[in-house]
């Protein structure tokens, strides 16, 4: 019988080599953007509920989507603490709201209910980022990142009048990763025309370790470095590249594709106008648990609004 640990190597190696067999682009042509038509604001009484209005204005004005707002306070009779408090008020009838035990629950139903296609909400939900900072994205955030059908946006920071995320918005990749030409779709539909767009792909510590370990176990002098992978990476995402360029180009977006180690990676600095504001878009692969933890891992971290786009 096979140890599991031999069984982990295995398929460790597997998914690697996989990497290196997807070498022809071929004819490639641009991708149909996914652009919202129903766009779910929800509100929590915290510091992010500016940056959720102010994304969801900059989309709604982008995609001429209709809009919905549920507005989930820290308790029934308390408005939110905002600085936006007064306009949350104002449009307190156009309030959607589902009954539920949980706010997730609630979160999920109203989405339902309103047929809605992507969703903004504060991170880490019910707390100001200043509160928690990167040790939490927070409950709500982890059971919609498991159950809700339609991607959303995670809010981690207050923002100003003039961060517009949508200017520069950069898809993440670490790996194969079955969303990746949704999540490129996706990205596509939010970037503000005259923007800009890039790919970033990243080869990670334990990714690298785990590909040598293997490559070790068959071949005991054969040394892997990170530049292979970081090659193997971009044969992977050759083809998406490619329809990204003609993508870019039909929608007047500039394009870059970035290949990275995650030692050598600065990460998007909220004190680099070249980098900030962004949205990051990351693919979730739902049924795969190492998926979703690199999803929790980056909306944890990431200052920036992060946009999860999932397939089952």
């Amino acid at each position: 019988m096979t140890e599991p640990t031999q069984r982990q190597v295995d398929s460790e190696l597997e998914d690697s080599m996989d990497l290196f067999q997807r070498a022809d682009v071929g004819t490639v042509s641009a991708l149909s953007p996914i652009v919202p038509e129903r766009l779910l604001m929800v509100f929590d009484g915290s510091q992010q509920d500016s940056a959720v209005m102010s994304l969801g204005d900059q989309i709604r004005e982008q995609t001429n989507c209709r809009v919905d707002y549920m507005f989930l306070p820290p308790s029934d009779d308390t408005q939110p603490a905002t600085e936006i408090g007064e306009r949350l008020r104002a449009l307190a009838a156009e309030e959607v709201s589902s009954p539920g035990d949980e706010n997730y629950e609630r979160i999920l139903a109203t989405a339902q209910d309103t047929s809605a296609d992507l969703l903004i909400i504060p991170c880490p939900f019910g707390r100001d980022f200043e509160s928690v900072g990167d040790n939490s994205a927070g409950t709500v955030i982890d059971v919609l990142t498991a159950r809700l059908p339609i991607p959303f946006i995670a809010v981690r920071r207050p923002v100003i009048a003039n961060d517009i995320p949508t200017k520069h918005v950069r898809l993440v990749f670490t790996g194969s990763n079955a969303a990746a030409e949704k999540a490129a779709r996706q990205a596509i539909g939010l970037s503000r025309p005259g923007g800009r767009l890039d790919m970033l792909l990243l080869v990670e510590e334990s990714f690298y370790k785990n590909f040598r370990e293997a490559m070790h176990a068959i071949d005991p002098d054969k040394r892997v470095t990170y530049e292979e992978l970081e090659h193997a990476l971009a044969r992977t995402y050759g083809k998406l590249h490619a329809s990204l360029q003609h993508t870019a180009s039909e929608h007047k977006l500039s394009y870059e594709l970035l290949i990275r180690n995650e030692h050598d990676e600065q990460p998007i600095s909220p004190g680099d106008p070249k980098t900030h504001p962004a949205l990051v878009v990351l693919g979730l692969k739902r049924s795969e648990h190492d998926s979703q933890g690199e999803i929790h891992d980056y909306v944890r971290r990431s200052p920036h609004p992060v946009l999860v786009v999932s397939v089952d």
